[in-house]
């Protein structure tokens, strides 16, 4: 099995935050805030959903913190590291 990189996990979650919020994907950055990029509570779900669809992984079972979410690349790291298991 091929291990998914960091920055694979960022570029499929800027494409389904650009989904969610109607951003084209270059305006996300990965170091700012999930609501900076346009992620509300409803688009915080859809993006819950997402991530269980693409890579099997239920962050809320998982136990994810603040931390996990303060920036989309936070988020992408807490997938690497769900996937690994």
């Amino acid at each position: 099995m091929t291990k998914i990189t960091q920055e694979e996990i960022e570029t499929a979650l800027k494409h389904e935050i650009s989904i969610i919020t109607g951003k084209k994907p270059e305006e996300l950055k990965t170091d700012q805030s999930l609501t900076w990029n346009g992620i509300n509570s409803m688009g915080f779900v859809e993006l819950l959903l997402s991530v269980s669809r693409l890579w099997n992984v239920n962050l809320l079972d998982a136990g994810i913190g603040t931390a996990d979410v303060s920036t989309l690349s936070a988020l992408a790291e807490r997938i690497g590291k769900e996937l690994a298991r």
